[in-house]
């Protein structure tokens, strides 16, 4: 009797052994898909517009979650930025339009995005990919951009894309027109390629120097920076990295904030700094340096507190042709920054029913030699969704030229 109760105690467990790992090999080749997974939409500015799968276009609400499926296009001097729920996130510029193709979570635990841009300009900050079958891809009418972990640009039009990579490596796959098979071509740091539709592979070449360049320097690691349009650049107080305007880096250096913002027009450069705790009330120095062709301007000046934040402000203008700056007093009238968060997962729940998951970024990696923050976190602030009216059509706006 005991040897016939082991054998089937044996067997039962070689039994379950083997449905596990075919079980194991059959999510590893197939990769199957195990939950959707939403974008959330942040509106900076302007007009943006929405259009979930077959619907008409209307106008979006801020913090509006998105899904597969689902497009997106601002409107002419309009901007917006999708977190998507690994992190990752898009600033969209004004005129653009980006359609969300895939956003999911793998068996093995490998997340796909997968999104495709008309036309327009988007920079896009990515977290690092952990399995192999991550990816995160960006396709236009002449390529499909494809990162592991990175920061770069994508303008595209119906005749050709051009990527730019501040951060990592993008590569470019481009079908061949004469025997229809793709290339890859890489797009390191500091490079741009552009590719037009239909022609053979174009080579990346380095990028041109800014015509203009701005770096705020923070006596703090809990800021963020607004550019002149009101795209926010920083980090948050839990030391998660907003980095919305093109070609912006953000690092910590020595206990201070670097923030590096090129090409920005002419107004204010709003910071605001995080109270760690209800009594932290200390001015913060904050300092600003222009760099031109013409020459420098270098600027300083204390965020103080208003009860709720620390806050300066530095004005760039031109006058003729020379740059001029000056501190801005009047801190009461500075933009607050628009910093998204990760939208939620639709996963599993017991009995087959479903629940929303707030997916976690991955953790701030610190470099101990130089105390520099290098890893692209989204701020953790949420948004919830305000429900709008939504017009049955409205205009939308033309592709740019």
């Amino acid at each position: 009797m005991r040897s016939t109760r082991l054998g089937f105690i044996v067997a039962t467990v070689g039994a379950t052994f083997v449905l596990a790992i075919a079980f194991g090999a059959m999510g590893a080749v197939s990769n199957a898909k195990v939950f959707g997974a939403s974008t959330s939409l942040t509106v900076i500015s302007g007009d943006v517009l929405v259009r979930h799968g077959a619907e008409d276009f209307a106008l979006a609400s801020d913090g509006e979650v998105l899904n597969e499926g689902d497009t997106v296009r601002t409107g002419s001097g309009a901007r917006a930025v999708l977190t998507y729920f690994e992190g990752s996130t898009v600033t969209l510029e004004p005129d653009t339009q980006l359609t969300i193709d895939n956003s999911e979570t793998l068996a093995d635990g490998g997340t796909v995005v997968v999104m495709s841009q008309a036309f327009g300009r988007s920079w896009h900050v990515v977290t690092k990919l952990i399995t192999g079958s991550s990816k995160y891809d960006v396709k236009t009418p002449a390529s499909t951009a494809s990162v592991r972990g990175t920061e770069f640009e994508v303008t595209s039009d119906d005749s050709a894309t051009t990527v730019t990579t501040t951060e990592g490596t993008v590569v470019q796959s481009v079908v061949d027109p004469t025997d229809g098979h793709r290339v890859n071509v890489p797009v390191p740091a500091g490079t741009t390629q552009t590719q037009a539709k239909n022609d053979n592979a174009a080579a990346a070449h380095a990028q041109a120097v800014p015509e203009t360049k701005v770096t705020v320097t923070v006596d703090a690691t809990n800021a963020l920076v607004v550019d002149p349009v009101g795209r926010a650049n920083g980090l948050t107080k839990d030391g998660k990295k907003v980095v919305q305007t093109p070609g912006a880096q953000v690092t910590r250096v020595d206990g201070k904030l670097v923030i590096t913002l090129p090409n920005l027009p002419e107004g204010v450069l709003a910071t605001r700094v995080e109270k760690r705790s209800e009594d932290d009330d200390a001015d913060v120095n904050v300092e600003a340096t222009l760099e031109t062709r013409d020459g420098v301007v270098d600027l300083s000046d204390a965020a103080r507190s208003d009860g709720t934040a620390k806050t300066t402000g530095f004005e760039f203008k031109k006058n003729g042709s020379k740059s001029e700056g000056r501190a801005v007093e009047e801190t009461q009238a500075l933009p607050s920054p628009h910093a998204g968060s990760p939208a939620q997962a639709i996963v599993p729940g017991p009995n087959g029913t479903k629940r929303l998951r707030q997916s976690t970024p991955a953790p701030v990696e610190k470099d101990n030699e130089n105390d520099r923050n290098d890893e692209q976190q989204p701020a953790p602030t949420a948004r919830v969704p305000v429900p709008s009216a939504r017009p049955s059509q409205l205009p939308t706006p033309s592709k740019r030229g």
